[in-house]
């Protein structure tokens, strides 16, 4: 019998970031110190999160240690196409209005 590995992968490339699969306690430790630094060194970098297939908690405070790092890199980061399910988490965890989303 052969188990999915469920992965997530940081798409970073000028002007179309994005991250693809699911944000769990499972797979956070996949996305590299290298494509956080890429995506940390451009100036406004968006994040589109259509492909965020599935997101908890664990995935919730990657995104904001995300937003740390860029914050320490001086760099404006803010996400689009922030999926309902995340909205829902954001709104459960109390922390509405923290993440900077594009319109």
């Amino acid at each position: 019998m052969t188990e999915l590995v469920a992965k997530i992968m940081l798409n970073v490339a000028e002007g179309n970031n994005s991250l693809v699969g699911e944000l769990t306690r499972h797979t956070v430790m996949q996305i590299t110190k290298k494509s956080i630094k890429q995506l940390t060194s451009q100036q406004y970098p968006i994040v589109n999160l259509t492909q965020v297939t599935r997101i908890d908690t664990a995935g919730l405070a990657w995104i904001f240690f995300l937003l740390e790092q860029a914050n320490s890199a001086s760099c404006q980061l803010t996400f689009s196409n922030v999926p309902t399910k995340l909205n829902k988490l954001i709104s459960l965890s109390g922390v509405d209005g923290f993440l900077p989303v594009s319109v």
